[in-house]
């Protein structure tokens, strides 16, 4: 990912050495959208008249992964699209969300970046996350329900398909692009007691994706070593914490998969875990985790347990060494992965708690539970036609 502090410096330089007005970008920011808009529409549609056929082909051309059309036969994700609303539970409701979302959508309930989104210029920004967007429509409805006592502890169950566009550059040889389909689950509402809300909401998603990486196997996609990873964000918060390591660092390479922050800054706890029993309780507290144990210990006993006699073909373990979701996760979450034809483990799934709903309903009593699945990133490295293709690669 890019150094958007550097960049925002050489953009502020350029304005100066350019345009010759000092502050510009700032001048832009405090004034209200509604005396920038009619400036902004006209200068782009005066830009637009100025441009020719050949102009814009060129751009179509030299940013293809960006405005280009995906490597995927469309009906091949229709398909798989129909697959997973046929394993979807009734009562979620499938929406259709809009390409577009409020600005600020993504930065201002996440804390990601603004510069990973497309900003437009009358004040919305293209979809780069569907989960936001479904809480922000979850959000919605609560507050319906809110009015009302007898819907009050009633839950909000939404689900999509929905196609997003990231700005942030992805490695197109692992089969990445800045546009794909992702498949988004939202659960909102409050919590009945005994943190009942966070652990049924991360055995129904888990399961969830589960059963339709199970369906697709048997229509003869390639998943092999299926593992469920289940961490808590705040073990990583208190490993910062206790042993002062650079955030904006582990922050800056959360999708390095080549980034090992547990060997690079010599953490001696395990990475992973099948079962609490294995944890020394002098290590634990050596790095400040020590009274995280009873609460570790429940989490497998009430989520990791159940779904292991549910899945018993399934690795479950408990992921000490996950690095990213800090500022996005609140709590529990989780990771599905899964090898491909080719040996590679490639993350299929991601989920857990989220305070957006709370934050969007300014009220601490609203839970959400979130998740995503790349559907075109499975349909790229784990399809059956695509092992086909890379066995005739292969000498005889």
């Amino acid at each position: 990912m890019k150094n958007f502090e550097n960049l925002d410096n050489q953009i502020h330089e350029k304005m100066n050495e350019k345009l010759g007005i000092p502050n510009l970008d700032e001048i832009l920011a405090e004034k209200p959208l509604r005396d920038l808009n009619p400036i902004f529409i006209k200068a782009f549609r005066e830009r637009a008249a100025n441009r020719n056929p050949n102009e814009i082909l060129q751009d179509y051309e030299s940013k293809n992964e960006f405005y280009g059309v995906s490597s995927i036969d469309q009906r091949k994700l229709i398909k798989l699209e129909s697959t997973f609303y046929e394993i979807l539970p009734e009562k979620f409701h499938a929406v259709e969300v809009s390409p577009i979302s409020p600005l600020g959508l993504n930065s201002v309930i996440t804390k990601v970046s603004q510069d990973i989104s497309l900003s437009t210029i009358r004040g919305s920004e293209v979809i780069s996350d569907p989960t936001t967007s479904l809480v922000l429509e979850c959000a919605m409805r609560r507050k319906k329900q809110l009015v009302n006592e007898n819907t009050r502890m009633e839950l909000v169950n939404l689900a999509t398909a929905q196609r997003v566009l990231r700005l942030q550059p992805f490695d197109k040889d692992k089969g990445y692009m800045q546009h794909f389909t992702l498949f988004g689950l939202c659960t909102g509402g409050r919590d009945k007691g005994e943190a009942s809300f966070v652990v049924d909401s991360t055995i129904e998603h888990i399961s969830i994706w589960l059963d339709l990486i199970k369906h697709l196997k048997n229509s003869g996609y390639a998943f092999d070593n299926i593992s469920v990873n289940i961490s808590d964000i705040r073990v990583l918060e208190k490993l910062i914490t206790t042993l002062s390591l650079p955030r904006e660092e582990i922050n800056k390479n959360s999708f390095n998969e080549d980034f090992d922050f547990f060997k690079e800054y010599n953490i001696r706890i395990p990475k992973e875990i099948f079962s609490m029993q294995e944890i020394k309780t002098e290590l634990f507290e050596q790095y400040g985790l020590g009274d995280k144990i009873a609460y570790l210990s429940a989490l497998e006993q009430r989520v990791i347990q159940p779904l292991r006699e549910k899945y018993p073909d399934i690795r479950f373990c408990l992921d000490f060494a996950r690095k990213g979701g800090l500022g996005y996760y609140q709590n529990v979450c989780f990771h599905i992965f899964a090898s491909n034809f080719n040996g590679r483990n490639i993350p299929l799934a991601d989920g857990g708690s989220v305070d957006w709903l709370g934050k969007l309903l300014s009220s601490n009593k609203e839970r959400a539970f979130t998740s995503g699945f790349g559907a075109e990133l499975v349909q790229k490295l784990f399809s059956q036609i695509k092992k086909n293709r890379y066995d005739l690669r292969k000498p005889t």
